[in-house]
């Protein structure tokens, strides 16, 4: 596939690093000469510097030949001229990223198909739906949906006093299909086997149907407490949806915000939400607001290290979980290690999200899980001849560190065990441990 990247910011960098890891052929168009060299030092890509909305710079680029186009830059309107005179030169499919509240509410904009766009993509809407996922399910470490949310993954922490506690694997039991993938113990990544023995302080990768999931934790021991107040440290774009999110539900929710102007605007778009005026990192604001019977707080800011401090305050001071919207990649690997729960990237939620759109169906990256230790992966049984067709799951050679996890087949979703046959047609989904996704490949190959 050849793939056209407009704009080499945080996402374009994101996804031009996917796009040809894949060994896809990847051109980034980006108007900045040095970012442009920052791109080329470290991808495996061809990079062009100019201004890719322009008619006359989208000639040079053979748009007859695109099966993608993503304009990914800082402005909205230049994403979405840039991809309706992509369209018209004949670009495949068009991605543009629209962040502006009105644009990306605007129902009839997105259903204007004359615009050439075939996908938008909001990185603050994509990340307050992440968070509101932790928010249903408050005891999660992560938590992911798959096959239009019919089915779940959640990674939990085993607590001490879980019925799970010191049982082999074999040995549980519960009325619904579950699959536990793999135990992250002590930063080694575990793929278990019937023998292997639950411990507290385990994080187990869970797969079962959505409307099991809940029942499936109770089964070991492991109750979602009820949540009923959130507060939000920013009101910026990213606070907004999610606090639009959370108002039809009972959840009490609160805005802490600095600017005044921004406050007045959030009072007009929000009906139930509380909006209050003041800086998120003090102290005495928090304590005065009941920061102690806050179930989650949300530090959704445009600044990372405040972010991190204001949620290490949040539950210094009483709150029952913490979630940090971390913007720069290299701090990802540190946030839990310090006290903060969970920690969301709008990069990465974003470069998910278009490559989920883009390659639907075929052997692609579908969701880190394990801190990174492992993915989701979704295919499509084609074909067939396809290599897996006709067969009992227990009967193929998949590397180790591989399994199926969930079969979409006629719209009703299976959650497999090995004697279950793969057909024709069936939509899968896959856990592969990051040192098993080469041998993968090649089985397919």
């Amino acid at each position: 596939m050849q793939a056209i990247i407009i704009g080499a910011g945080k996402v374009g960098f994101s996804l031009a690093e996917m796009l040809s890891d894949q060994e896809h052929d990847v051109i980034v168009v980006e108007r900045d000469p040095d970012r442009a060299d920052t791109v080329n030092d470290n991808l495996d890509v061809q990079v062009l510097v100019g201004n890719g909305a322009s008619p006359r710079f989208q000639q040079n680029l053979n748009l007859k030949e695109a099966n993608l186009l993503v304009a990914v830059t800082d402005s909205d309107e230049v994403n979405m001229l840039a991809c309706m005179f992509a369209k018209q030169r004949g670009a495949d499919c068009t991605v543009a990223r629209v962040r502006n509240v009105e644009y990306a509410q605007d129902a009839l904009l997105k259903a204007n198909k004359s615009l050439g766009i075939d996908f938008f993509i909001n990185p603050e809407q994509v990340t307050a739906n992440a968070i509101t996922n932790y928010v249903q399910v408050p005891e999660a470490l992560n938590v992911n949906f798959f096959d239009a949310r019919q089915v779940m993954l959640l990674e939990i922490e085993v607590p001490e006093k879980a019925s799970i506690v010191n049982v082999m694997l074999k040995n549980l039991t519960g009325a619904n299909r579950f699959l536990i993938t793999s135990i992250l113990r002590d930063g080694d990544l575990i793929i278990p086997n019937g023998d292997d023995i639950i411990l507290a302080g385990d994080r187990l990768t869970l797969i079962s149907r959505t409307e099991d999931m809940e029942a499936v934790e109770k089964s070991m021991g492991i109750n979602r407490r009820p949540v009923e107040q959130v507060m939000i440290l920013g009101g910026g774009r990213t606070g907004y949806y999610l606090a639009k999110n959370l108002e039809p539900t009972n959840i009490r929710v609160t805005i802490i915000e600095k600017n005044y102007a921004r406050c007045e605007r959030l009072s007009a778009l929000l009906d139930t939400t509380i909006i209050l005026h003041g800086d998120a990192s003090d102290i005495d604001i928090l304590q005065e607001e009941g920061i102690d019977e806050v179930d989650i707080l949300v530090s959704t800011t445009e600044d990372d290290k405040l972010n991190v401090l204001t949620c290490l305050m949040g539950s210094r001071l009483g709150a029952k979980k913490t979630i940090a919207q971390i913007r720069r990649s290299d701090y990802l690997p540190l946030i839990q290690s310090v006290g903060i729960d969970v920690s969301v990237s709008p990069r990465l939620l974003t470069s998910e999200a278009i490559m989920r759109f883009i390659q639907k169906g075929t052997l692609i990256s579908m969701a880190e899980v394990n801190t990174g230790f492992a993915q989701i992966i979704e295919l499509i049984i084609d074909r067939e001849n396809h290599p897996l067709a006709n067969q009992a799951i227990k009967d193929i050679k998949f590397p180790k560190g591989v399994i199926v996890v969930s079969i979409l087949r006629d719209g009703q979703v299976i959650i497999p065990t090995g004697n279950d046959v793969l057909l024709f047609e069936d939509n899968l989904n896959i856990f592969v441990a990051k040192a098993s996704m080469k041998k993968l490949k090649r089985l397919f190959r």
